[in-house]
């Protein structure tokens, strides 16, 4: 049943992920930032319902969608936009435009924040989801890009490994993405865990995954 859930789920901005869901280093994050210059349209995750449509000074301009999706209750939210063309008791559908992305409320720099969450919304965050597991393998109306956060592959990256996973790591350490994990490669990968705290063995498993992407 989840599997058949997951595939509701759209990604709501074009952008790069500039921030991760309860990371290591912002475990309070409860989302997921989306960052683009310039115009950008913001879009319904899913088929849904505006529970939510104001203006705050945590969130700015922010929009709530209720899903029923085969049965189970979700909540999405779209905070720090520019303006809102939603409004409460509404009826949306799946990549409807919500308003733009924007900078406002607590915020620093234009970007959207987006959270899902399985159960309606509450101030503590304790039905949040990390959005990521719903929408990275479904086919958005947004085209995603190369940069963007993937989930950790599940296999541990190494000396001799190939492909595109190889590629995002070794752009993430500022070395030629020749898709080959070579001794630079590892070289670099090394200078990296040492920079940021982690145990230093050139080898890319969760954690040094997770904080580079």
């Amino acid at each position: 049943m989840r599997c058949l859930l997951m595939v509701h789920f759209i990604r709501p901005a074009e952008g790069q992920f500039t921030s991760g869901f309860r990371s290591r280093h912002r475990s309070n994050h409860h989302g997921l930032d989306i960052a683009k210059s310039g115009l950008v349209e913001v879009v319904a995750a899913a088929d849904g319902t505006v529970v939510k449509s104001y203006y705050s000074n945590s969130y700015g301009h922010v929009v709530f969608l209720q899903h029923n999706l085969q049965g189970e209750i979700y909540e999405s939210v779209y905070a720090h936009l520019r303006n809102r063309f939603v409004m409460l008791g509404q009826v949306v559908n799946q990549g409807q435009r919500l308003g733009f992305m924007g900078n406002t409320g607590n915020s620093t720099g234009q970007h959207l924040h987006f959270e899902l969450h399985k159960g309606v919304w509450d101030v503590r965050k304790t039905n949040a989801v990390n959005p990521l597991i719903y929408i990275s393998n479904h086919p958005s109306t947004v085209p995603q890009r190369e940069n963007s956060i993937v989930p950790y592959p599940g296999y541990l990256i190494q000396v001799g490994s190939e492909g595109k996973d190889v590629q995002r790591i070794q752009r993430a350490v500022s070395v030629t993405p020749d898709g080959i994990f070579g001794p630079v490669t590892e070289k670099a990968v090394k200078k990296y865990q040492r920079r940021h705290g982690l145990k230093v063995d050139g080898l890319v498993g969760p954690k040094t995954w997770a904080m580079m992407f």
